[in-house]
């Protein structure tokens, strides 16, 4: 019966591994659907699933891996998101950033290793626009040119510490610092040193909501995007190899994690 699968000769992708869209590249069967938007999200995250900046051959045992039958293709032969990054660079598994091809992959893990080192092939903190013409860089598709620069400000009545992090009531005249308990209001209203309360809350002197990163639970950690969070005993928290580690898929993987950590529930999303 006719199906929208792609099924590959047995020869091509290994055992125990599936086709993406294109029939050109493979990933483990555990990842479901191999390579394409959310791939970060399977099973195993972007580093089993994802194949954007695939360029090792099947041949070689590793997973993703491009298909033994196409590794002759040529070099410039578009990839999943082609015309994204400049002339000389590779896409990350997020299709959102570029890294010099000598990279041979962009960003993740180990990414300082690889021959150029952090500067060249390590992109967490890249912001500038690929039409700079500097690498690493920002794909200009997905800058959201009209978002909010400025955080938002205290509540009315109050001032801002110096950091622009946390707010006083405005007769203290300096928010925070030396010698805030000498001002008037004393430490109570002066002081910012343990404020933890937001100041949507109505809390006063309290935290910008804008600048509240909020963290894992107790006996938790978080995985590599900073926004789940496992058992401490995984050791790391999601990313391939997850179900491997104690407490397995259960405990450790989190693809499929959609319970608020204040529902104090592991894994889950902060």
């Amino acid at each position: 019966e006719p199906t929208d699968e792609v099924t590959l000769p047995p020869s091509d992708c290994p055992d125990g591994s599936i086709a993406d869209a294109t029939g050109l590249k493979c990933c483990a069967s555990t990842c479901i659907t191999c390579g394409g938007s959310g791939c970060n999200t399977r099973p195993g995250g972007q580093y089993a699933c994802c194949t954007s900046s695939v360029t090792v051959s099947c041949s070689t045992g590793t997973l993703p891996c491009v298909a033994e039958t196409v590794t002759d293709a040529p070099t410039d032969a578009p990839t999943d998101a082609p015309g994204l990054c400049p002339t000389g660079s590779i896409i990350d598994p997020y299709n959102e950033k570029c890294c010099d091809e000598d990279c041979g992959v962009c960003g993740g893990y180990n990414c300082h290793t690889r021959p150029g080192g952090a500067a060249a092939c390590c992109t967490g903190s890249v912001t500038t626009p690929c039409s700079s013409g500097t690498l690493p860089c920002l794909i200009d598709s997905i800058i959201v040119t009209d978002a909010p620069t400025d955080a938002p400000g205290c509540p009315s009545g109050s001032i801002p510490d110096p950091y622009d992090e946390k707010c006083c009531d405005d007769g203290c005249g300096t928010c925070g610092g030396y010698n805030c308990h000498t001002r008037p209001g004393g430490a109570a209203a002066c002081c910012t040193g343990s404020v933890t309360a937001l100041c949507s809350t109505g809390a006063m002197p309290c935290l910008l909501d804008s600048v509240y990163k909020p963290t894992c639970p107790t006996a938790s950690i978080a995985d590599a995007t900073g926004t789940k969070c496992c058992a401490t005993s995984c050791g790391t928290c999601g990313g391939y190899g997850c179900h491997l580690r104690p407490g397995g898929a259960a405990a450790c993987c989190t693809g499929s994690v959609t319970a608020s950590c204040s529902s104090n529930v592991l894994p889950c999303t902060l």
